[in-house]
């Protein structure tokens, strides 16, 4: 027995701990709440204005943070990248005729 485990090797699950069951009946999903009528998903750009209003308004840095790596993702999928021409890579002959 090392450090309370039984093997050294064995490391998956809860390293030892007892299992923990969780607490039914604290989220109320019936289907009432999720009806259609009562549930309703803002579109891309209203929630893209409510990630920027919550990012001007927050004062704490880790949620600051959060916003900022989800509108920067979010801006990334907009707008498109502007990708510098391919240059072809010179080849032996070219290097010589440039030199004659």
């Amino acid at each position: 027995m090392i450090n309370g485990r039984k093997k050294a090797e064995n490391r998956n699950g809860n390293y030892g701990a007892p299992k923990v069951q969780g607490k039914r009946d604290t989220l109320d999903l019936t289907p009432e709440i999720l009806n259609r009528s009562t549930l309703r998903i803002p579109s891309r750009e209203e929630a893209f204005a409510r990630l920027a209003e919550a990012y001007n308004t927050t004062t704490d840095p880790k949620l600051k943070a959060d916003l900022w790596e989800m509108l920067r993702v979010r801006i990334a999928t907009v707008t498109p990248r502007k990708e510098a021409p391919v240059r072809r890579q010179e080849t032996f002959w070219d290097v010589v005729r440039r030199e004659r």
